[in-house]
């Protein structure tokens, strides 16, 4: 295998990355906005407290889920870096 038939995978899964780091914000916005929508709750003037605290748990809740998604991809393209040096 060839270093440019190596690199074209990789680069894939840095790609990956990069776009899930840039669009998390992004989704939690949306995720956050789909809550309030659910809810009936567009406004923020009309929020209560429980509802300031539903949105605080769901929205870190879609973050803690990215964070996580986008560990396990790097770890995963580690340990695809790792095995092809060790060939």
């Amino acid at each position: 295998m060839s270093a440019n038939e190596r690199r074209t995978p990789d680069r894939f899964w840095l790609i990956l990355s990069g776009v899930l780091l840039v669009t998390m914000p992004a989704f939690t916005l949306v995720v956050a906005y789909a809550v309030l929508l659910a809810t009936q709750s567009a406004l923020a003037a009309q929020l209560t407290a429980v509802e300031v605290v539903e949105l605080y748990l769901i929205e870190l809740a879609a973050f803690a889920l990215f964070g996580y998604l986008l560990y396990r991809l790097t770890m995963y393209s580690t340990q695809r870096i790792d095995r092809s040096e060790s060939d």
